[in-house]
């Protein structure tokens, strides 16, 4: 969304109804969803539900309104607005909830209930069947990465992990590992988990890290769609053994970045391969099946880019069965790894969203916020 389209979304607040149409239409559930979150409010002194507070959020941020404080300004608060909140939230409002009341809901809201609801509508659009044309082989691709949030000179919250430089001084920093399904050019949130240290570190203990991250969600997303086939996608960190192990023990596929100083030996013995023989006979691509890689056959290919007198190498490995007749279809889905970092991180970061904005430095609070995002 550029600039002019946000200053279009901004201007009409009407919109907000064909929004909502649309949300009825297709998550009929979710604003039902948002009125059973838990609520520790005393009763007698609540003046907005659950729904209220969770609509007014989620809709300023569709408006493009990512700072909390703007929900509250003349640009969102308007007659209008009130109106249309009123009417989605089947109440009577004289004025929106003011930021600091979501703020306190939102410091008690508990994470597995977002964690729930982000499965409902990834479920919910899955089972419409509207997506089923974008599978390959009867699997659904799913990207893995991680990013960072926000950086501090003290330990937030008391789980940042924590980075050391050259001259001693030791930054802090919020990062969170997202799996989004990918689905055409639109790209869904499907599981999110936070990155950080949720105990107080000895000098022999490691961080934790992406792959530890990857390792517990990857358990709750078989749990979460245990019918479900994936292309599990991700750079060459996740080119490893033991994540290689865990799509074999799913029957998943997986499409892995080769990079060629991180596995030395298989890209050496690909190189040779495909000098003797290459197993495709496209133009600008390379393919070696069955190598073997600590007890796994993996097929490792390549694609030479050529733009503008520009070269781009890009190498994969995969357990996917390659020929001549789909090795095209497989280095577009390697490719599409970019559509985590451009459609998901750099459009939240840079563009509508504004993930790195720290909305409030209450833990629970902000994971509450990301969620809301997602």
């Amino acid at each position: 969304m550029n600039r002019k389209q946000r200053r279009e979304l901004r201007k009409d607040k009407n919109l907000i109804i064909e929004l909502y149409s649309i949300i009825k239409k297709y998550l009929p559930d979710l604003l039902n969803k948002f009125e059973k979150l838990t609520d520790v409010r005393h009763q007698s002194y609540v003046t907005y539900n659950m729904k209220t507070i969770c609509v007014t959020r989620l809709f300023g941020l569709i408006c493009g309104l990512t700072s909390l404080s703007n929900i509250s300004s003349d640009e969102f608060n308007t007659d209008v607005c009130i109106k249309n909140i009123s009417s989605i939230c089947n109440t009577q409002l004289t004025e929106l909830p003011y930021w600091e009341t979501i703020q306190d809901v939102f410091m008690n809201i508990k994470i597995s209930e977002l964690k729930d609801i982000q499965k409902y509508i990834v479920k919910t659009l899955l089972r419409s069947k509207m997506f089923d044309k974008y599978k390959f082989d009867g699997a659904f691709q799913l990207l893995f990465d991680g990013t960072g949030l926000s950086n501090h000179n003290y330990n937030l919250n008391g789980n940042c992990l924590k980075r050391k430089h050259k001259d001693g001084q030791i930054s802090y920093y919020k990062y969170v590992l997202e799996c989004k399904l990918v689905v055409g050019n639109i790209v869904i949130s499907l599981d999110s988990e936070f990155i950080e240290n949720n105990q107080m570190l000895t000098e022999k203990q490691k961080q934790d890290c992406e792959t530890k991250a990857f390792k517990r969600m990857i358990k709750r997303i078989k749990s979460n769609y245990p019918k479900y086939k994936f292309i599990i996608t991700g750079d060459g960190l996740y080119a490893t053994t033991p994540i290689i192990n865990i799509c074999k023990k799913y029957h998943w596929f997986f499409i892995f970045n080769l990079k060629p100083d991180r596995l030395k030996e298989v890209n050496d013995i690909f190189e040779g391969n495909i000098k003797l023989l290459n197993e495709t006979s496209k133009t600008n691509y390379f393919l070696s099946s069955n190598i073997e890689f600590k007890n796994n056959l993996i097929n490792v290919f390549k694609y030479i880019d050529i733009k503008n007198n520009k070269t781009t190498i890009f190498r994969y490995i995969s357990n996917i069965i390659i020929n001549n007749d789909n090795i095209d279809t497989i280095v577009q889905l390697g490719r599409k790894r970019w559509k985590i970092e451009n459609e998901g991180f750099y459009t939240q970061k840079h563009r509508t969203f504004d993930i790195t904005h720290l909305n409030s430095r209450n833990d629970n609070s902000m994971k509450c916020h990301y969620y809301f995002i997602q």
